[in-house]
């Protein structure tokens, strides 16, 4: 897998179970999380999740407020729109990173989750890896300084080069559209 870890989905659509989507996504493994219905939604929100596929045409709760929460709560995570129709208030411009509308094979569906989750992964190495960077760049500053950080600094710099890797790796899985799109969210952060 490419991933080192399952990416987990919660699924707020109470008609898509989203089952077999494991045996679909063959670049990912995921776990799928439905939200239960009998409980409040809101309650149901954390950060665990990478991906939330929303149902648009949801009245009670309403799609929007659950949008919305998601994105207070849990900025980093991917939100896929799925609608009926098109929608008369774009779901995009309220913070969802991709919209489709009905009919939706699930070929499409599967295909766009896996994008999603690998866009959120590569988001998640490179700003890492950028992290990473900056850590290096002090410990250089302290070596120099005489100060007795030579495991630290070595420690960060072989994380260093496995995030290089795994962005890399990921980044090489992306269509050019869809690196594209990643690149433009990252430089909005």
């Amino acid at each position: 897998m490419l991933l080192d870890s399952p990416s987990s989905l919660f699924v707020v659509h109470p008609t898509r179970s989203l089952t077999g989507l494991d045996a679909a996504c063959s670049r990912v493994t995921v776990s799928v999380t439905r939200a239960d219905f009998d409980r409040s939604v809101l309650e149901q929100i954390d950060d665990r999740y990478d991906l939330l596929v929303l149902d648009w045409g949801l009245e009670t709760p309403d799609a929007r407020g659950v949008l919305d929460t998601f994105r207070q709560h849990t900025s980093d995570i991917q939100i896929l729109v799925l609608a009926d129709d098109v929608p008369g208030d774009d779901p995009v411009d309220r913070g969802a990173d991709e919209l489709l509308v009905s009919p939706i094979s699930d070929e499409t569906l599967h295909s766009t989750i896996e994008r999603l989750l690998l866009q959120g992964a590569y988001e998640e190495a490179i700003g890492e890896f950028f992290r990473l960077s900056t850590e290096r760049a002090l410990l250089e500053s302290e070596l120099q300084s005489g100060l007795a950080v030579t495991d630290q600094y070595q420690s960060v710099v072989c994380d260093l080069y496995e995030y290089r890797k795994r962005a890399a790796a990921i980044r090489d899985e992306l269509s050019s559209d869809a690196f594209d799109r990643t690149l433009r969210r990252l430089l909005e952060e």
